[in-house]
């Protein structure tokens, strides 16, 4: 990572270089270090060397500390999203238990704090990758922005952070072509509409599985912890999801999660989303339509229902579910579920969970890792004679439907 000298801090607007000084200063007072800096030629560089993009090699993570709304409008090309006011109270980083607190005391653990959980939601969830050896440059709406996240990420122990030596305004006046709307993972967005279009794929990684069986999932980001559990996969994360949906004017609000908390199978079981109703259609290449989820998943008995002669449908209403922490919390990757869900951004107000215990899927990871019910359980099976194969591209359109 390139450095400031002072060279090139000479080059820095004076406004930026003013505030710097100032910072330095009472940062010295109070005894913090300020962290290194990189300047936005630096950074420029980065990025059309393709060391900031998703693919590359050792990546520079730029990540912007900005409230998501000033993210959809405009950010730097290939910034994460992680607003400054998620991830720290003050100067004190924020940590989840795991279960039903996110607060500065929840934890002391690199791997709890909430900035891991955020940067891990947008990138690749092994359940083992922190990013804790990643190179990271913080930016935000000003300069005390990108400084203060960046001691926040020291404090929490992330090894090689700096901040940008400027700030959002000053780069897209500069820059402007090295600057993005919306999403990683978005097509278009109809704002008039309500509606927007994610690039995915067919399962590649577990498509014999998926393709032919039920599963619980089905649109799931293909960086998520549970990606091999889902065919349609998109390249949209889901908090990026459920905030771009928040900025079209669809409330967050839902029932299936306080927070991080949704209790005991006993609390949640028996739930149905419900908040506002969300529409998923699908596209590729060589058709002319979206076409809806009933008209791509057939509804019928699972391989292991018990008593297949009772079975009866239940449909498809895809509606939201409250649960942006608890996606945070766990990380699936999970956007849509075919049973309601306390983790999926939204899931199925038709099919609960006690519905899936009806369809003979279990819950038992830990005790059973190898039986197929915990996996395999669903009563929605592709239709691979409409489908595109093994890998091949597709479209998700999302349409706010209320």
């Amino acid at each position: 990572m390139t450095m400031c000298t002072m060279q090139q801090m000479v080059n820095v607007p004076k406004r930026v270089w003013l505030c710097m000084l100032v910072i330095f200063a009472v940062g010295t007072f109070a005894g913090c270090a300020l962290p290194p800096s990189m300047t936005m030629e630096a950074l420029r560089t980065a990025i059309t060397s393709g060391e900031t993009a998703p693919d590359a090699d050792d990546r520079l993570l730029v990540v912007d500390v900005r409230k998501s709304n000033d993210f959809i409008m405009g950010h730097i090309k290939d910034a994460l999203s992680v607003p400054l006011g998620m991830i720290a109270q003050g100067t004190d980083p924020l940590y989840t238990n795991g279960y039903d607190e996110v607060s500065t005391t929840a934890s002391t653990l690199l791997a709890d704090s909430w900035l891991a959980h955020i940067l891990i939601n947008q990138l690749v969830n092994d359940f083992v990758s922190t990013y804790e050896n990643s190179r990271i440059v913080f930016y935000g709406a000003n300069l005390a922005e990108g400084i203060l996240a960046a001691q926040i990420a020291q404090k929490i122990g992330y090894q090689n952070v700096s901040f940008l030596a400027g700030d959002y305004s000053i780069w897209s006046a500069q820059y402007g072509s090295d600057t993005e709307q919306y999403y990683s993972g978005i097509e278009s967005v109809d704002a008039s509409e309500g509606s927007f279009i994610m690039t995915g794929y067919i399962n590649n990684t577990n498509f014999e599985n998926v393709s032919t069986r039920g599963t619980h999932h089905c649109l799931v980001y293909h960086g998520g912890g549970l990606h091999n559990s889902g065919l349609l996969q998109v390249d949209m994360a889901p908090f990026c999801f459920q905030e771009l949906l928040t900025y079209l004017g669809v409330s967050p609000d839902g029932n299936m999660a306080d927070g991080i908390y949704f209790g005991d199978m006993d609390e949640w079981g028996s739930k149905y989303p419900d908040g506002e109703q969300i529409e998923f259609t699908v596209s590729w290449e060589g058709v002319s339509k979206f076409y809806a989820l009933n008209e791509i998943f057939e509804e019928k008995p699972s391989e292991f229902q018990p008593d297949p002669l009772s079975f009866e449908t239940v449909g498809i209403e895809s509606r939201i579910g409250g649960t942006r922490d608890s996606n945070l919390n766990w990380n699936p990757g999970c956007i849509f579920c075919w049973y309601a869900c306390v983790c999926g951004i939204t899931s199925n107000a038709k099919a609960n969970e006690n519905t899936w215990f009806g369809d003979g899927g279990i819950y038992d990871v830990i005790n059973f890792p190898d039986d197929t019910r915990n996996y395999y359980a669903g009563r929605y099976y592709p239709r691979m004679d409409i489908l595109p194969d093994e890998g091949e591209a597709i479209k998700v359109k999302v349409t706010i439907a209320e």
